[in-house]
């Protein structure tokens, strides 16, 4: 190994820990897996997957939506639409984040249309319930949804806008300046729910 690969394999082992006191998980993979049976098992119980929509807000919601929805096609036996919701520009501080705000290289795909369709919408962390305003501003461009029902994995508080998941995995209470991560392997490489010290900040 070079002087240049130890000297940085050292600084690396000395922040280690540093790292380590950043964050705490608190759910792993399994957990995860176990909320993803459980979102299905309610939806293939609901009597509406005939005029149905999964959809999930882009990066985490909409790979959880995905899940929950390849679980359900399958053993429903038939395909359920889904939809991939990209909220960036519809987001309510876009005019002051400006171009410092990118869109998502994919954007919004929904399969088919929304009218009439009953909308389970999957997201990863509810907090101040901006981002799901922005979520059914897409879904209302896109048509007129019959119902929306929410479900989120994590519900940390902090509301600012009267919403609420009809469905959530864990309510928790952790301190305003910390911040709530669902990592997922298609968008993070690992899987777990964890909370990291002064996130928010």
């Amino acid at each position: 190994m070079s002087k240049k690969n130890k000297r940085k394999a050292a600084h690396q082992d000395r922040e280690a820990p540093m790292r380590q006191k950043q964050e705490r998980a608190i759910h792993d993979a399994k957990w995860i897996a176990k909320q993803i049976d459980a979102f299905s098992k309610e939806l293939l119980a609901s009597g509406v997957l005939d005029h149905a929509l999964i959809a999930g807000i882009r990066r985490r919601g909409a790979e959880l939506a995905r899940r929950v929805r390849d679980r359900v096609s399958k053993q429903w036996g038939h395909p359920v639409p889904y939809g991939a919701l990209d909220i960036t520009l519809y987001r309510d501080d876009v005019a002051l984040r400006g171009p410092r705000l990118h869109t998502g290289k994919k954007g919004t795909v929904i399969e088919g249309p929304v009218d009439h369709r009953v909308v389970f919408l999957i997201d990863d962390v509810i907090c101040t319930g901006r981002t799901i305003r922005a979520a059914l501003d897409i879904l209302n461009d896109y048509g007129r949804p019959g119902a929306v029902r929410l479900f989120s994995l994590i519900d940390r508080g902090g509301r600012e806008l009267p919403i609420q998941p009809d469905r959530v995995a864990e309510r928790l209470s952790i301190p305003h300046a910390d911040r709530v991560e669902v990592r997922l392997e298609e968008t993070d490489g690992e899987e777990g729910v964890f909370v990291v010290l002064g996130g928010m900040r």
